[in-house]
């Protein structure tokens, strides 16, 4: 007989039963194309990203696709020589170098980019040259960041330790699809790790000691850098000054240059944006031949560790200088200083860009020097911003903006 009781039990099977139907046919996720499952994965670090592998079959070979990789050993294992790593943190470490392996020779695609973290013990046995050696050739990495993590901020002076040398085989980095490079605490015992480097059009060195001379043969075998980042400790006196002389160097950021460097040449026609940040070289040691920077020779003339910027402002680039000095010194670097600026005022993306300029400052500035290009060109953006510039003529972003000098060059007042 169908009671009362039984009926509810009957009842709550059937709702139990077909809830159970729905929780099996809901994975929506997993139908979605590959296309949108990489977009999901990228917002997953490395790791997390190759367990999903585990999830299904559907899952199995998704993470292969990914366009970008951090291979970040620092986070998992965090001693600085093995002789203070347990055994059974020795034996995790194997693990992670046949891991990091793995993921390596797994994955499917091209790289855009990948990032190496690692201590210096981890450098031994030639495992992360044949990681680099695949990751370049292999995997035709086009960004590659690789970081020698220290306890210590000044570890990386200690010439006398173990393995902090950059050890990597000679010409590892000249494949044509490495076009971004940037190394941060490793000391260069020789060039030969980038004495063959044609393709590279980004170059960063942070914290990286070497020879002054070493420093100038890597810089001569990179002919096509458009973006150099130099924080870089030379390690013996005398040696004459830091030559960068590149046809095609549009953005050269300098910072923390040591005092055993005897004054810097640089010689870039194409340059339009160069910084100084903390260094302190005399007026009888800066050479400068940049056509495209109209800085007076008088502004160079400055207090020692005093950040100075010359900016060539363009409407054909990006305004990438402000990017590279926050993410490389953070906001207090550039919140003091001098400012030149090459502008042209009746162009209204070079007076927007004027404006982001100024907005990088959050102190008072002691100089800024501006020089008004000659406007001979009517284009159509000119004379239609002519006639709306009336609205926004106050070129600084703020009230709060303070200068001590201000400088003008070529103007005539129309401006």
């Amino acid at each position: 007989d169908q009671t009362p009781q039984n009926s509810e039990r009957i009842s709550k099977a059937n709702m139990e039963g077909s809830s159970t139907d729905q929780v099996k046919d809901v994975d929506w996720i997993s139908k979605l194309p590959d296309d949108v499952l990489l977009v999901i994965l990228s917002r997953l670090s490395t790791e997390e990203a190759v367990r999903t592998s585990l999830v299904s079959k559907r899952w199995e070979h998704v993470w292969k696709h990914i366009s970008h990789l951090v291979l970040d050993m620092s986070r998992i294992i965090n001693f600085k020589e093995p002789i203070d790593v347990s055994n059974h943190l020795k034996i995790n470490h194997t693990v992670l170098v046949v891991g990091v392996s793995k993921i390596i020779n797994n994955h499917r695609v091209h790289l855009k980019s990948c990032v190496i973290n690692h201590y210096s013990y981890q450098s031994v046995n030639g495992m992360l040259n044949t990681w680099i050696q695949a990751l370049t050739c292999s995997k035709h990495t086009r960004v590659l960041t690789r970081t020698n993590h220290y306890t210590h901020h000044p570890a990386y002076l200690d010439r006398t330790g173990p393995n902090k040398y950059l050890e990597i085989s000679t010409n590892i980095f000249s494949h044509p699809s490495l076009k971004s490079l940037s190394l941060t605490f490793y000391i260069l015992e020789s060039s030969r790790p980038l004495s063959y480097c044609p393709n590279l059009t980004r170059l960063k060195l942070v914290c990286v000691a070497s020879e002054v001379g070493v420093f100038n043969r890597v810089l001569a075998s990179c002919p096509s850098l458009e973006v150099l980042v130099l924080d870089i400790v030379c390690v013996k006196k005398n040696e004459g000054p830091l030559e960068i002389e590149n046809n095609k160097l549009k953005v050269l950021l300098v910072t923390s240059c040591s005092k055993y460097i005897d004054g810097i040449r640089v010689s870039g026609p194409s340059l339009d944006i160069i910084a100084f940040i903390d260094t302190s070289f005399k007026k009888d040691e800066f050479f400068l031949v940049a056509p495209r920077l109209q800085c007076s020779r008088n502004f160079w003339v400055r207090p020692a560790f005093t950040p100075h910027i010359g900016d060539n402002i363009s409407k054909e680039k990006k305004i990438i200088w402000h990017e590279e000095l926050v993410n490389l010194f953070g906001k207090l670097w550039i919140s003091a200083g001098s400012l030149s600026v090459s502008v042209d005022l009746n162009n209204p993306t070079e007076f927007e860009r004027l404006q982001k300029v100024l907005r990088a400052w959050t102190r008072k500035m002691s100089k800024l020097e501006i020089i008004f290009k000659d406007n001979n060109d009517p284009n159509e953006e000119n004379v239609s911003w002519n006639k709306k510039k009336n609205k926004y003529q106050n070129p600084f972003p703020n009230a709060e903006f303070r200068v001590d000098t201000v400088c003008m060059h070529n103007f005539s007042g129309s401006e």
